[in-house]
């Protein structure tokens, strides 16, 4: 019996110790860091992530928005490239994200529900509406 605890405390020090882990681990934090002071300081943020969680492979992590302080009608978007741990920032990394920003794409849209289903103007090609509550 005190084999069994013995491997599985060593099979859990050595997760622990994995570079995977502990990416992970600090990704979480600092995620859970940069949704707490969007909150404080008045902005909303989006994460972008795969069905199971796991961070996308572009350079835009989250998304920072905000109604533009002084002017209703305005909006301040930033693309955020999350960093943790000892993950270092290079130049192509900043590259990258400067062209990201050139790279946005914006449009206008108008959702309006009749009680029962949600219509689009312009339509989003390719989307079809879903009847309210589901």
């Amino acid at each position: 019996m005190q084999d069994r605890k013995s491997e599985a405390a060593k099979k859990a020090w050595e997760t622990r110790r994995s570079a995977r882990y502990r990416a992970g681990k600090t990704e979480r934090a600092s995620k859970i860091a940069l949704n707490q002071w969007c909150r404080s300081n008045g902005w909303k943020v989006v994460f972008f992530e795969g069905e199971s969680g796991a961070p996308r492979t572009g350079i835009v992590d989250a998304l920072m928005v905000r109604i533009k302080p002084g002017d209703a009608d305005a909006i301040e978007i930033k693309l955020v490239q999350l960093k943790a741990g000892a993950g270092g920032l290079t130049a192509m990394e900043i590259t990258r994200l400067k062209r990201a920003t050139e790279r946005v794409s914006k449009a206008w849209l108008l959702a309006a529900c009749d009680g029962e289903e949600l219509h689009f103007l312009p339509e989003i090609p390719g989307k079809h509406a879903k009847t309210a509550g589901t």
